[in-house]
């Protein structure tokens, strides 16, 4: 598969709704029943982006895992290639904290939420976080809260690639639809802050673009979604309210909502892959939006820290907004975080991702056993 560049945009709207949640959703302090009171409920769904974040990883990787599961090299070559995307900027991150906990800056009530109460260096090193975050019942020091999510990736590149490679295709899909419904009964049977970020728990959205991946790889299941393009906007929108039902009401699907959300999210994404709705298209491959989605893996680590760092100095607390003053600083931090996330991706993260892509998939299929009969001495 070409690379799709709606699918950058969808990947720029997904880092726009954590960005929404993070920086504004939750950094507003208000009075009930004011006007910044119904914005902070009308966007109280936007944590919802790092769902949309596991779909369309499920959606890419698990396609690119199913475009290349009989090569020779398959796991070697997307081993490398992953590490060349997710740990050098990743370890980057955790160095700067790691360096600055043994300085003053630690220690000060400035930056306390920063650096506060941090999980054991194995675990981030490891991409176990998420698990002694379940097992605490906390999520750590600002800085690294957020790398939960990327432990569940990693926890995902471990399994789903053995899933791919030995299990057919006829086979593969009622297994991962299995695994998709087992998360919400997972949910409902280990409810709590577990629940949150196990992989396990969290299995229905990135196996839902998994999912995804193998059906639009049949050619009649796009034919089909083709000529029946209304209906498909019709269950997106069906799907949006639904969405906007849990805005308005807590959790009202129970253990079903990243479930359901797995299904929206995986319904936006197949109207973005086969350009459904053309002003969504459009949408979508707008510029700015696709260089957004580009860049997003830097904003994703970058925002709380120089968030928590930026009011940390001017403000001396944890990153709020009061005032007018306060909104100014988090939106200079909001600047600085996207200058910084470019920087980075021009000069840094792109440079290694062209190192991983000298890694190339073999054209020399695996050795399988053959099927056909060993021919007698005569």
């Amino acid at each position: 598969m070409k690379r799709i560049s709606q699918l950058d945009g969808v990947r720029g709207i997904a880092i726009l709704l954590v960005l929404v949640w993070h920086y504004f959703t939750n950094q507003i302090v208000c009075q009930p029943k004011s006007f910044l009171s119904y914005w902070r409920h009308a966007t109280s769904l936007t944590w919802s982006g790092v769902d949309l974040f596991f779909v369309l990883s499920g959606f890419l990787i698990g396609g690119i895992l199913l475009d290349h599961r009989n090569t020779s090299n398959y796991f070697r070559v997307f081993y490398l290639r992953r590490v060349c995307r997710i740990f050098p900027l990743y370890f980057v991150v955790l160095a700067l904290f790691v360096a600055l906990s043994v300085t003053s800056i630690a220690i000060s009530p400035s930056f306390q939420s920063l650096f506060h109460d941090p999980f054991p260096l194995w675990s981030y090193a490891t991409f176990t976080q998420n698990i002694c975050m379940s097992i605490r019942g906390g999520y750590g020091p600002r800085w690294l809260n957020i790398t939960w999510s990327l432990a569940v990736e990693e926890q995902f590149y471990l399994f789903v690639p053995l899933l791919i490679y030995f299990l057919r295709r006829r086979i593969l899909l009622p297994v991962l639809i299995l695994v998709i419904l087992a998360a919400p009964i997972l949910r409902c049977a280990f409810p709590g802050f577990a629940a949150s970020f196990n992989t396990p728990w969290r299995a229905d959205s990135l196996l839902s673009g998994v999912a995804l991946a193998v059906l639009v790889r049949w050619h009649s299941f796009v034919t089909t979604v083709q000529q029946h393009r209304r209906l498909l906007l019709l269950l997106f929108v069906a799907m949006l309210g639904g969405a906007a039902v849990m805005t308005l009401r807590p959790a009202p699907f129970g253990a079903f909502n990243h479930s359901w959300l797995a299904g929206l999210f995986a319904v936006f994404i197949l109207l973005a892959f086969v350009d459904a709705e053309p002003r969504l298209g459009s949408l979508l491959r707008t510029r700015v939006l696709v260089w957004v989605g580009q860049i997003s893996y830097g904003i994703y680590l970058f925002h709380e820290a120089v968030s928590g760092l930026l009011h940390g100095a001017l403000r001396h607390s944890k990153p709020q907004i009061r005032t007018l003053s306060d909104a100014g600083i988090t939106i200079s931090a909001l600047c600085i975080t996207i200058f910084l996330a470019g920087i980075s991706f021009r000069f840094f993260e792109q440079p290694i991702l062209r190192f991983g892509h000298r890694f190339q998939y073999s054209t020399k299929p695996r050795r399988e056993a053959s099927l056909e009969p060993v021919p007698n001495a005569a």
